[in-house]
């Protein structure tokens, strides 16, 4: 902890006007809310934190709060209840030395092979290019195992960074083909750690991915996922479709998929386009959730066209199935037959703290020793809040201030638009000691009246 002091002179005599003391704070970011100017940090070993920020504050390794997501690692400089004075992103970085230029990099692009003994940081450009040469390359994904398996660059194999020093002779034996690492990104160590070790072992052509899994995202390339991971997430907390035509997939088809032909990703951007609606799944407004496409294989254009869609309608979670269904099939894994289902029933998992929908419809409704708290922001509330006894709406930004008018004896229940801004308010509320809390992880629609739907 830091003390600021600030110095009043009056009449030749100085004294201390103020002393406001300022904490620093190291963890990864769990979410960001914009609309509420927030971040919720989580702090190993302690609760989360929720810190907030505004046009003052400095932001070092990035340009503004717009270069930073879930899961960076920063440092944030605050003083309790004033927003953030300093963000820095604290980047588990590639030697300086090891760094080239933009010119360089090209040059090195046009070569007839990818053999030149070069280590440097490239992009997802790179990545994509390099893997495509007949010569080929080896992607690794330093991250741990369940990680990959959930989510990774095509092509690529795992070797988390922590096994590495025992698993080096799953390494090339030749130690001059070029090995591109990466990881989580930036504020991820493993891509780093990985070339130290490889270069170690004698290997003499590495590069690493700095941008890893997160600009991998943001280029809109394909992500795939693996079959061991689909095979243990066929359940309603998951969204798996089938984007082959009804032809094939009513013959035989992953358990619990849906079918929805990649003809009709397109038709519905646009419907949505026409009708100026939000582009939305049937049944999945959850911009979270986790949805997995598959065609026969994971290169065919119908399931690479359905991918590109989604991500554009702006689901986050979106993955291919690592060699499709002729590869599912060549494994032995369990299909069904007969039509598959065309109606999506996702259920949002509950996070700990969370509320179950049906239980927040039924507490909505008796208002019985509960306190349901919107802690949206001003503006949005003036188009309709719930209303009557047992609901007040505090913003989360005011939340700290009015705690005397959150009894703790009574269930408190915290919703917002979406349930980012809702967990934000729980995890605060339950730091400063109140136990009969939850939020609401749901997207919910209110109007002037007060009367709500939960989508």
């Amino acid at each position: 902890m830091k003390l600021r002091l600030t110095t009043l002179c009056v009449v030749g005599l100085c004294f201390l006007a103020n002393a406001v003391f300022a904490d620093t704070v190291k963890g990864r970011i769990k979410y960001i809310s914009n609309k509420a100017s927030s971040i919720q940090i989580d702090v190993t070993g302690k609760a989360p934190v929720v810190v907030k920020f505004d046009s003052n504050t400095q932001f070092v390794g990035a340009k503004d709060i717009k270069d930073l997501s879930p899961p960076d690692l920063i440092e944030v400089e605050y003083a309790p209840g004033e927003p953030a004075t300093r963000i820095s992103m604290v980047v588990f970085g590639i030697p300086k030395e090891l760094e080239i230029d933009a010119a360089y990099l090209d040059g090195l692009m046009r070569q007839k092979d990818c053999f030149t003994p070069v280590e440097l940081e490239i992009g997802p450009e790179e990545v994509e290019r390099l893997m495509q040469r007949p010569e080929g390359c080896v992607l690794i994904d330093a991250r741990p195992t369940a990680r990959y398996q959930e989510g990774h660059i095509p092509r690529a194999v795992s070797i988390y960074a922590k096994d590495l020093p025992d698993k080096v002779d799953l390494l090339p034996k030749d130690k001059s083909k070029l090995i591109i690492f990466y990881c989580g990104g930036p504020t991820c160590p493993f891509t780093g750690e990985s070339i130290k070790i490889a270069e170690k072992e004698g290997y003499t052509n590495l590069k690493g991915f700095q941008g890893g899994m997160p600009a991998w995202k943001k280029s809109g390339r394909p992500v795939h996922a693996s079959a061991a991971w689909v095979a243990e997430s066929l359940d309603q907390n998951h969204v798996i479709i089938d984007v082959r035509p009804e032809s094939e997939s009513s013959r035989s088809h992953i358990k619990t998929a849906v079918s929805m032909p990649s003809d009709a990703f397109k038709a519905m951007t646009e419907s949505f386009i026409k009708e100026q609606k939000k582009a939305r799944l049937p049944g999945v407004s959850d911009m979270g959730a986790p949805i997995l496409l598959y065609g026969n294989g994971d290169l065919d254009l119908q399931v690479l066209d359905a991918y590109a869609e989604l991500r554009k309608w702006g689901y986050k979670d979106v993955a291919i199935l690592e060699g499709g269904f002729d590869s599912w099939l060549k494994q032995g894994r369990v299909t069904a037959s007969g039509p598959a289902g065309r109606a999506i029933t996702y259920v949002r998992k509950l996070k700990p703290g969370a509320i179950a929908p049906e239980n927040f419809v039924q507490l909505e409704k008796s208002r019985k020793d509960v306190l349901l708290v919107d802690v949206r922001a001003p503006q949005e509330t003036a188009k309709g809040t719930l209303k009557g006894e047992g609901a007040i709406a505090i913003p989360l930004d005011q939340i700290e201030g009015n705690l005397a008018k959150l009894p703790k004896d009574k269930e408190i229940v915290t919703y917002c638009s979406n349930g980012i801004r809702s967990e934000m308010a729980f995890e605060l509320l339950k730091s400063k000691g109140y136990n009969r809390v939850e939020f609401l992880n749901e997207t919910i629609a209110i109007d002037p009246a007060g009367e709500y739907r939960l989508e």
